[in-house]
C-alpha cells in the first residue's frame, strides 16, 4: 500500500508519502517500485516540489528504499506505538534531486479525474 497526501498543495506543492508492505512481499523490490511510481506521479504529473516521509528508525528496509530514492534526513518525529514512544526519521526529497522515471515504466491513467483533489 502506498499513499500520497497533501495539504494546501496549490500553494506548498508538497506531498507526504506513506507506504506499508506485508512481510512476505518485502526484499523483492516491490516497495521501491511502488514508491518510485508514487513519486513519479507527484513530481512529474502533479508538479510537486517536495516529498516528505517518516520512517521508524529501526525499519532498515524502508530506510534503504528512501535512501535509494534520494531522500535526505530532515529531522525526527515522535509518536506512540503500542503504548510506547517511538522515534521516526523525517525525510525529504526535493524535485531538483529526483531522477525522473523512464516514461515506459510509469503509465498514469485516470489522472484528469483526480486533479481537482489537488487543485491542479
Amino acid at each position: 500500500m502506498v499513499t500520497l497526501k497533501a495539504r494546501n498543495f496549490p500553494v506548498l506543492r508538497e506531498v507526504k508519502t506513506e507506504s506499508w508492505l506485508g512481510l512476505e512481499f518485502q526484499r523483492q523490490g516491490i516497495g521501491t517500485e511502488a514508491r518510485t511510481a508514487l513519486l513519479g506521479l507527484a513530481f512529474e504529473e502533479l508538479g510537486a516540489v517536495t516529498a516528505l516521509t517518516e520512517v521508524f528508525q529501526d525499519n532498515v528496509g524502508s530506510q534503504g528504499v528512501s535512501r535509494r530514492l534520494g531522500y535526505l534526513h530532515d529531522g525526527i518525529s515522535r509518536d506512540v506505538l503500542a503504548g510506547r514512544a517511538v522515534v521516526s526519521d523525517r525525510l525529504r526529497l526535493d524535485a531538483s534531486d529526483w531522477v525522473p522515471t523512464d516514461p515506459a515504466d510509469l503509465v498514469v491513467t485516470g489522472l484528469a479525474k483526480a486533479r481537482p483533489f489537488f487543485n491542479v
